[in-house]
């Protein structure tokens, strides 16, 4: 099986992009993605000032991660400087940017495309600061955005999208119309890591961008659901880690996908990892990645044509277990009980919900026909 796929004009050598961050933040950091096997890197979001150095700045929490960066440190001429040190070899440079103005993102764009990007991904939905929040709400300002840095530039444009702009018929169409190539979803989500409930604080000391993957059932249903909206291609991003995560994205009509927190969590060798974990995968089952695309939404329906099926939990085997929370009156329904000589099913009050099955510790529950 070929791991190419058609992505922004070019044919990638496979669908791994490493996404905007502190690990795309200069050209020996942008070096270890290529040299990795990444397709194609998104630098991390640049601005014409040099952004801020927050101490500290990022907080994990048991596999939780919240960043509280928004831009890149290093100014639009500092920048110039990396990218003649970066050896692109055959992969795709994409610059991520941010303007305050039409104008000023433009510049941008015009700016990094004769630095040598080979696409732009313009950043209008960071989680953290105010300074866009009605770019990214209101359609008739994403599409003069999208139009005048498309006019500006012959390389092609992305968008990147929150999850609320994501879910927008009309913000989506609006980016589409405006001449976008594809857009790319979702940024992280707007968090706060928690509260001390002794000192009465929270303990990150403003919002910040929420990562990991918690967020991957999220950024799936993004990608299942903007696969229905545009015409644009589709970059998905949200708590991808393995070579499986990717093919999921795929299947659900994504091109290509972004890695973001597991290189963060994990280093850059899960690049290569996951490069290789796809590639094994690959050889045991032909065709081509790209003919996989979409190839799980015909699986989905809408709720209201989900048909009724008269299910119930059956018991496989005898369970005797006395330290499991789930038939300790974990069911709700009363379907699923303990009594004096062991666990047992109750189909007359059991209605099919199907958590049991799922939370059995010993895989003895299943559902059957009524």
């Amino acid at each position: 099986m070929s791991l190419a796929v058609p992505f922004l004009g070019r044919q990638l050598k496979n669908p791994v992009i490493v996404a905007a961050g502190p690990w795309s933040r200069s050209a020996a950091a942008i070096q270890r993605s290529i040299d990795a096997g990444a397709a194609a890197v998104v630098t991390e979001t640049i601005t014409l000032e040099a952004g801020t150095v927050i101490r500290p700045r990022l907080y994990l929490d048991d596999g939780r991660l919240f960043n509280t960066m928004l831009y890149s440190t290093l100014d639009l001429e500092q920048w110039e400087q990396e990218m003649d040190r970066i050896d692109k070899r055959d992969c795709m440079l994409i610059c991520s940017i941010w303007g305050a103005t039409p104008s000023e993102a433009a510049y941008i764009a015009s700016k990094v495309e004769r630095m040598g990007a080979d696409a732009v991904e313009l950043s209008i939905s960071a989680p953290i600061g105010t300074k866009n929040e009605r770019l990214s709400s209101h359609p008739e300002h994403i599409g003069e955005f999208v139009r005048t840095i498309v006019a500006a530039v012959e390389i092609p444009v992305m968008v990147k999208l929150s999850y609320d702009a994501s879910i927008n018929t009309g913000f989506v169409h609006a980016i589409e119309e405006a001449g976008a190539s594809a857009v790319s979803a979702i940024d992280s989500l707007k968090g706060l890591s928690g509260v001390d409930i002794e000192r009465q604080q929270a303990v990150m000391p403003t919002y910040g961008g929420y990562t990991g993957p918690n967020i991957r059932p999220v950024s799936l249903a993004v990608t299942a659901t903007l696969s229905q909206l545009t015409r644009c291609q589709i970059c998905g991003i949200g708590g991808i880690e393995s070579f499986e995560n990717v093919l999921e994205f795929i299947m659900l009509g994504a091109n290509t996908v972004q890695l973001a927190s597991a290189v963060m969590l994990h280093g850059y060798g899960r690049i290569a990892e996951i490069v290789q974990g796809l590639a094994a995968w690959a050889d045991g089952h032909g065709g081509s990645i790209e003919r996989l695309r979409g190839a799980a939404l015909g699986s989905l329906i809408p709720f209201e044509e989900i048909p009724e099926q008269p299910l119930v939990s059956e018991l496989l085997s005898p369970c005797a277990r006395e330290d499991c929370s789930l038939c300790a009156g974990g069911c709700l329904y009363g379907g699923v009980h303990r009594e004096a000589d062991g666990i047992v099913t109750d189909p007359t009050r059991c209605t099919g919900c199907g958590l049991c099955v799922a939370r059995c510790p010993d895989k003895k529950l299943r559902l059957v026909w009524k």
